[in-house]
């Protein structure tokens, strides 16, 4: 039906040897995901030109939940229904190709982000303000005077402070185990490489095993994020460590009107962001939930 309203539009799976030819319209998590064999994607073509693109996986935790990853229109060709069309189609192809066995569709996006929440109502996505997920933000330039970087804390005894460009893969991977053990790994050996390799940064102990670490990535233009942070053991030297290494290479490397972006899952971590950067200002992302069936 969609379709009918424009018979120009086509529209193309994106597959991970895809992915590159159409980055600038997915987030450095969905073609990390879509190069991994682990999300699909799709784009929508008009007049010979990528005008969109959307990513969506099968949920690792429910496998009847599709969380939808990535929708994004280029500026230019916003309000002509060019989301809604590859939104609904990519939709229709998931639960074709799942023979009807998701029962929900799900994602997350920042309360600001234009267009979105009209697009995912006009599907049919319910809205509901997701209070345990807040991203603070705050211009780079609010580092300099922050309590963060006030006072240099010296790399705890026994241990060695890395950034992600120096560490082996061996390394990386006894990282996202470690991770894992301690059921917080969000990313993965392939998207620490896609990271910010030289404002990331990882202690490790006398032995190579991972004490801490804060990881770095883009989220668009004139955005980052802190797209993974670990003390083992709520080890607070270890984790102010990687935190200002992280924060003084993210102020010498980036603008500062660049907005750095840190979501929190926790009061403890939330109260830890609040002291240490007061002038970072709180975001409740907001949930959207379709039901398939």
């Amino acid at each position: 039906m969609m379709k009918q309203e424009f018979p120009t539009v086509e529209l193309y799976t994106i597959g991970p040897n895809e992915v590159d030819r159409v980055a600038s319209l997915l987030t450095a998590e969905a073609a990390s995901e879509i190069k991994n064999g682990e999300a699909f994607g799709m784009t929508l073509v008009e007049e010979g030109e990528v005008r969109a693109a959307a990513c969506a996986r099968i949920s690792p935790e429910n496998d009847e939940v599709l969380e939808l990853l990535s929708l994004y229109v280029a500026p230019a060709f916003r309000r002509r229904a060019l989301g809604g069309t590859l939104l609904v189609e990519l939709l229709e192809e998931t639960m074709a190709a799942t023979d009807g066995t998701l029962n929900w569709a799900v994602t997350t996006f920042m309360p600001d982000a234009e267009g979105v929440e009209a697009l995912l109502a006009k599907a049919g996505f319910q809205m509901e303000q997701d209070g345990q997920v807040v991203s603070w933000r705050l211009p780079v330039a609010d580092l300099a005077d922050s309590l963060l970087l006030k006072h240099s804390m010296a790399v705890p005894a026994g241990c060695s402070l890395h950034t992600l460009e120096e560490l082996s893969d061996y390394s990386l991977r006894q990282l996202v185990q470690e991770l894992q053990k301690n059921l917080i790994a969000d990313l993965t050996v392939a998207q620490m490489r896609e990271a910010l390799q030289t404002a990331s940064y990882v202690l490790l102990d006398q032995k190579g095993q991972p004490k801490a670490c804060a990881v770095v990535s883009k989220a668009g233009k004139n955005a980052l994020y802190l797209s993974q942070f670990f003390a083992a053991g709520g080890n607070a030297p270890a984790a102010m460590t990687v935190l200002q290494a992280a924060g003084q290479a993210v102020l010498q490397q980036f603008p500062g009107n660049t907005v750095l972006e840190i979501p929190t899952l926790t009061e403890t971590s939330a109260n830890l962001v609040k002291k240490l950067l007061p002038s970072s200002q709180a975001v409740c992302l907001m949930r959207a939930v379709l039901e398939l069936n």
